[in-house]
């Protein structure tokens, strides 16, 4: 598990965090000017959280499906006594092309692997290899796939109700060949955000007025959904946690109602619609966990004939947390 570092963040930190996540690639001035500080403060603060591991990088966030990707969680359990297989299989998910992202979990789970597919029998073949690999060390599974899925600002970093920080993707499926242009740049934007574009315009070999315009096109498609900074909220002394939620079929607008209260709340930083055995999942970062029951108790209580039940699970390590994606699609085309 992460080490809980409990580092203490004044008003100042919480402020240039609030709107770094926003938008990592804003520029120092501008979020100086937010934070209603001097560019030197913005500037120290901001290589503070990187030298503590707060924010261990900025990356652009791209959409799957607008590379003809569909997202499938495998939730798998695992046997307590293989430790040393446990280890391998880490090590094999973490370099997979087809893994875009997973975590280690406390819980009825011990981990939740997104797997990158075109199809379904891209996705069983995966399945089946690590049925193969490590199947005498997996107790038991669970397959979904993402319909949804929406970010939330930490509201609670300046104890506000939270406001999505984008309106949800992968919902719309629609391939677009890129330039070479534009694969070049993201590949650098998905390592390091934040670069100039006087830097990217020297790496690409393209002037900054065709960057700017490759890069704005991208956004107004929906291939890039955001940029944004990978935040590690353990180093403040809150906790990771997903919340399964099993609904039962709601009706007319229940379920957008659910949605819209989760948005408001301060602490839940992602809502990810599902098809499979539960319906939502929740992505919560909280400083205790009576503050998430109490969370929890106040979501049943206001929506009790559509929640059936919930699982609660603390995540106690990311991997692949970068979500690059543009190397990830050139490698799934070689073994596809």
């Amino acid at each position: 598990m992460a080490e809980i570092n409990n580092t203490r963040l004044d008003k100042i930190d919480r402020k240039i965090l609030s709107e770094i996540e926003k938008d990592a690639r804003m520029p120092i001035t501008q979020l100086a000017k937010k934070a209603h500080v001097s560019r030197m403060i913005a500037e120290y603060r901001l290589q503070q959280f990187e030298e503590k591991g707060i924010i261990r990088g900025y990356y652009v966030l791209l959409d799957p499906s607008r590379f003809g990707l569909t997202v499938w969680k495998l939730w798998v359990s695992l046997h307590a006594s293989h430790q040393e297989q446990k280890e391998k299989f880490f090590s094999f998910i973490e370099k997979h092309p087809r893994v875009w992202w997973y975590a280690q979990c406390a819980g009825i789970y011990d981990a939740v692997i997104c797997v990158l597919a075109t199809t379904p029998h891209d996705f069983n073949s995966f399945f089946n290899m690590i049925q193969e690999k490590f199947g005498n060390l997996i107790s038991s599974s669970a397959i979904l796939i993402n319909v949804s899925f929406e970010y939330h600002a930490r509201g609670y970093l300046l104890d506000k109700q939270s406001k999505m920080i984008e309106t949800s993707f992968q919902e719309k499926p629609l391939t677009k060949k890129l330039s070479a242009d534009a694969i070049a740049m993201l590949k650098f934007l998905s390592k390091e955000s934040r670069i100039k574009y006087s830097e990217l315009a020297e790496k690409t070999k393209r002037n900054v007025k065709t960057i700017k315009k490759t890069l704005q096109e991208l956004r107004k498609s929906g291939i890039i959904v955001y940029y944004r900074p990978s935040i590690d909220a353990s180093k403040y002394g809150y906790e990771y946690y997903k919340v399964l939620l099993f609904l039962n079929n709601p009706r007319g607008g229940v379920l957008p109602s659910l949605v819209y209260w989760c948005r408001l709340q301060k602490n839940i930083t992602a809502v990810i619609s599902c098809v499979g055995p539960w319906q939502l999942e929740l992505e919560i970062e909280i400083d205790t966990f009576r503050n998430l029951c109490t969370i929890l108790t106040e979501l049943k209580d206001k929506f009790p004939d559509v929640l059936k039940s919930y699982e609660t699970l603390l995540l106690t390590k990311e991997g692949n947390y970068s979500m690059d994606l543009i190397e990830r699609v050139g490698k799934i085309e070689v073994i596809s």
